[in-house]
């Protein structure tokens, strides 16, 4: 195993701890099951993202690409090899 495999390894993992970490933290914008079956009127609130629910919200979709790149890294790495 190279030192790259390693270090991708261990972005993943700390990427992926952080995803789930900051995606608990986020504050719950629906009403879960019961609003998906029976609807829900909060669409139009759903982009009127604020405060720390924002950061969060941005720093989980840049975790997800970031996850995403050095998934793909290890696969084409690793396909060399």
């Amino acid at each position: 195993m190279g030192i790259y495999e390693i270090v991708i390894g261990v972005v993943l993992i700390v990427a992926c701890l952080l995803i789930v970490v900051f995606t608990l933290a986020q504050e719950q914008k629906g009403q879960g099951l019961s609003a998906a079956i029976m609807g829900d009127n909060s669409f139009m609130a759903a982009g009127r993202e604020r405060g720390l629910d924002a950061k969060l919200a941005k720093f989980t979709k840049v975790l997800g690409v970031i996850f995403v790149v050095a998934t793909l890294l290890v696969s084409v790495l690793s396909a060399r090899l």
